[in-house]
């Protein structure tokens, strides 16, 4: 648990966080410039439409937060120091997971209420908005899963995470059924689809593809994903050179 506040305090720094958070508001400041021309139901149409559109902005929010989980330790050679200490790498790798979820969900917990403000400033109902955490909070788990170890082991991980997520995410999990099946977004925004009160199969369902919307679906899909993340992460901590 010091380990992982550590960690987490590391990463959250001032300008980073505050960065950091304005991206992921993209959401929410869409929804708001996009709200002056609905009305009605239009605005509930809207908020799933705009989450599962503009909400690929906190994809790159959470990339360039959890990269830095173990990363910044192993450029500045502090990574020995933190060997050094009497403790497994299982635990060394769950500290370092449990970091980058917490400042993941930090992350996201802004992102999604920038969604509240933005609602609740054109006069809809606030209630939509309840679903639309699960959206973010999920996405936030499964980001860390991947990023974290990614940070570890790639020495250029920020260039390969954005690959990741504009290359495979954005481009090709959109025409390959195999492939949308592995995306984070499209995992969480199942959970999400399966939650919302209204959701748009026809604009905003173009983004969730082939991958069925359901709760235990998704979740199923990320606890898979945060398994493996900590079996690879925990490995490397085992096979690579910490320095």
């Amino acid at each position: 648990m010091v380990l992982a506040r550590h960690l987490y305090l590391r990463m959250m720094r001032k300008w980073r966080l505050l960065a950091l958070l304005a991206l992921a508001a993209v959401p929410g400041v869409v929804y708001w410039l996009a709200g002056f021309d609905a009305t009605g139901q239009e605005l509930e149409v809207l908020y799933s439409d705009v989450l599962a559109t503009a909400g690929f902005s906190y994809s790159i929010a959470a990339l360039i937060l959890t990269v830095a989980t173990l990363r910044e330790e192993r450029d500045e050679g502090t990574l020995p120091y933190i060997y050094m200490r009497p403790m497994t790498r299982l635990s060394l790798a769950l500290s370092s997971m449990a970091a980058g979820a917490a400042a993941a969900l930090t992350i996201a917990l802004g992102g999604w209420l920038a969604t509240v403000i933005a609602v609740a400033l054109v006069g809809a109902d606030l209630s939509q908005t309840v679903a639309g955490i699960s959206l973010f909070v999920s996405a936030g788990f499964g980001y860390a899963a991947l990023f974290v170890p990614l940070g570890y082991l790639v020495p250029r991980s920020l260039l390969v995470g954005l690959g990741y997520v504009i290359v495979v995410e954005s481009i090709l999990a959109s025409v390959v059924t195999g492939i949308a099946q592995f995306s984070i977004f499209r995992i969480a925004l199942s959970i999400y689809a399966d939650l919302a009160p209204v959701f748009d199969m026809e604009r905003a369902g173009n983004v969730l593809g082939p991958v069925t919307a359901g709760v235990g679906g998704g979740v199923a899909k990320l606890a898979a994903v945060m398994v493996v993340g900590i079996a690879v992460l925990t490995w490397a901590l085992h096979r690579r050179d910490a320095l």
